[in-house]
């Protein structure tokens, strides 16, 4: 949007309407939300911005009320009432009752709400209804005198949050945080589930963006988000555990799924809603893919995992594990009834660490993803006296603390950059340390040294850190004449995972990045081979779980367009649009994040016992209400 007739948007005024359309100033680096196809004018909590200069202001205002009121709570009563007002003036002004008061009247309305709402919502959501009085005055006069109707067609909504937007797979999570404040579990869990089949599991591992981009963070802390998910999947539990119903009508075609993580699970749940056929073919004896072989039973208890994906089998999905998908013929999935294929086979294998030694195959070097893997298969670990861990992420820490539980007695990772530019989660670095977790920063692998196949020390290098690297986490470079070993039983990498992917024979070759991850089309995730489509980590590499989980939400919707002959709609995008912020600085009183109890670390080092503790029904309650509702509402026609 690089050129408005008119814009209010962060307060900041644009007026261009004395020019001609063509010739309209740039919109000065205001970043507007971005719509899907043209538009005349939209509105939201923000402002107003037209585009054309012959928009219908008036009815775009009446249709953006309509559908804040459909936010409105009404639990203070300040919005809804403030709203249902104005609409009741508009409707007035159609049958010609009205004159110039009236939209001063509007106007204090308008003020009034937004200065005494208890809620973020009701505090921004009425700032584009005084600026459209304000500024299109004559358009609402010529409304009053009968001289323009009101049109209620040809408009379109979206709703977000600065959480919502936050999170990979665009949960409404003030929604269910409300549900849940209303001590509305089930029904927050079945809101929950839209997007997020696996809610027990986010609840617990999620890296959990949503709390980062918070509100509360400007005034104490923000909202325990991911911990208020997993209340309303324990309290689902403790009831007996729900189903998830099933598709909503039948459809013919079948749709073959390989791999069984997040992905993999979200993608056969959404085609199984949506009435196909769906088969999942698991390489592994254990379905849920990493989150079933890679993270470790205290931060994810497995039971929790199999229920899930117990709910998702009885819809019908068909689950086949322990197949083997070395190659991935096509054409015979196809004469097999299959009409699509996703290809959701993660990212398992361990990338290498460029040290000189560790392609030898010596005793005590070990992989990390093939280490978490071992445990979580239940493969017997022999303890030893001293194990260096390389890396810095959460694989890393997931495989440190793990050494501690299974009696490791001296645990050091080995992490070339210094604690601040260390990619794992702080809690989880915390636990490590309380559990007894050495980490040596600043320092790098040179060489895995042995003798007659048996590891025997790690030779390291002191490192500084440089300038910013393309991640922007500053470069580590080598200390000159900083060499040295350390003696270690065993030396575990964890610097990265990479995907393996099958053999697909097809008429046309599969095309892969440079980085050997599938390479697909960035909206509809078709690959290069007709009919099959690919998603999560096989794509993009290693990332969260929530990342992952989402592309299998998306890669359904394809796929279900693909077999349709329909096209995938494309939705608003609020990319770069600051939509934690909103005009006006209504006072919020403070109030400390709820809290949940830990394992002590003594006792927790004893077994894969969960370390973290859970909401009961009441502090969870508590802590919903927290929640500033920061709801914002865009229309546009």
């Amino acid at each position: 949007m690089d050129k408005v007739a008119f814009s209010s948007w962060n307060g900041k005024i644009i007026d261009n309407r004395k020019g001609k359309a063509s010739k309209a100033l740039k919109s000065a680096g205001v970043n507007f939300p971005e719509l899907p196809g043209k538009a005349d004018a939209l509105m939201g909590w923000n402002g107003l911005v037209v585009m054309n200069p012959k928009a219908d202001v008036v009815s775009l205002t009446l249709n953006y009320l309509k559908e804040a009121r459909k936010i409105s709570c009404g639990e203070c009563s300040v919005c809804m009432i403030g709203i249902d007002k104005i609409i009741d003036m508009f409707e007035l002004m159609t049958e010609g009752l009205g004159d110039q008061g009236a939209l001063a009247e509007i106007e204090r309305i308008a003020n009034e709400v937004s200065a005494n709402a208890k809620c973020a919502f009701g505090q921004s959501a009425l700032f584009p209804v005084s600026d459209a009085v304000k500024y299109y005055k004559k358009d609402f006069l010529d409304v009053i005198k009968g001289g323009r109707k009101i049109d209620a067609a040809g408009y379109r909504s979206a709703v977000t949050a600065p959480c919502i937007e936050a999170c990979p797979a665009s949960l409404d999570i003030p929604g269910y945080i409300e549900l849940i404040k209303n001590r509305r579990f089930a029904e927050s869990l079945n809101l929950i589930r839209e997007k997020c089949i696996l809610p027990g599991v986010v609840g617990r591992v999620c890296t959990h963006p949503c709390e980062q981009a918070c509100v509360r963070n400007y005034i104490d802390e923000p909202l325990s988000i991911r911990l208020l998910k997993r209340a309303a999947a324990d309290f689902d539990l403790q009831e007996g555990g729900g189903s998830l119903g099933g598709p909503r009508t039948a459809k013919k075609e079948n749709v073959a799924v390989i791999g069984s993580g997040p992905a993999g699970l979200a993608a056969a749940y959404n085609l199984r809603v949506m009435g196909y056929g769906v088969t999942i073919f698991e390489t592994f004896p254990q379905a849920g893919g990493m989150a079933a072989v890679g993270i470790p039973g205290y931060r994810l208890p497995a039971d929790i995992l199999s229920h899930e994906i117990d709910l998702i089998k009885r819809m019908g999905v068909e689950l086949k594990l322990n197949t083997k998908m070395e190659t991935l013929d096509v054409d015979r999935l196809k004469k097999e009834g299959y009409d699509a294929v996703f290809l959701a086979v993660g990212a398992h294998k361990g990338n290498p660490m460029g040290a000189r030694g560790e392609d030898a195959g010596c005793e005590g070097f070990v992989d990390g993803v093939e280490f978490l893997r071992d445990i979580n298969l239940g493969k017997k670990i022999e303890p030893k006296k001293k194990v260096l861990i390389i890396g810095g992420g959460n694989v890393a820490l997931d495989c440190a603390r793990s050494c501690v539980r299974l009696g490791f007695k001296d645990v050091e990772i080995v992490y070339r950059r210094s604690r601040a530019e260390m990619p794992a989660r702080e809690e989880e670095i915390e636990g490590a340390e309380a559990e007894g977790v050495k980490i040596m920063y600043l320092t790098a692998p040179l060489e895995i040294v042995a003798s007659e196949g048996r590891l025997e020390c790690l030779g390291c290098v002191k490192m500084k850190l440089g300038k910013p690297d393309e991640s922007g986490r500053k470069r580590p470079v080598p200390v000159k004449g900083s060499e040295h070993t350390i003696e270690a039983d065993m030396v575990i990498c964890a610097i990265g995972q990479s995907p393996e992917l099958p053999v697909v024979k097809a008429k046309k070759k599969l095309s892969t990045t440079p980085w050997g991850t599938v390479e697909v089309d960035a909206v509809t995730y078709k690959t290069s081979v007709e009919g099959v489509f690919a998603g999560g980590d096989c794509v993009t590499g290693p990332a969260t779980l929530i990342e992952a989980l989402n592309a299998g939400n998306e890669v359904a919707k394809s796929i279900d367009a693909y077999l349709q002959n329909a096209k995938p709609e494309k939705g608003i995008s609020f990319k770069g649009v600051e939509v934690g912020k909103h005009r006006g600085d209504a006072f919020v009183g403070k109030k400390a994040a709820g809290k949940v109890d830990l394992l002590d670390s003594k006792k927790r080092i004893k077994s894969f016992s969960e370390v973290e503790g859970a909401f009961a029904a009441a502090d969870a309650m508590k802590e919903a209400q927290r929640c500033l509702r920061c709801y914002r509402v865009v229309v546009w026609q």
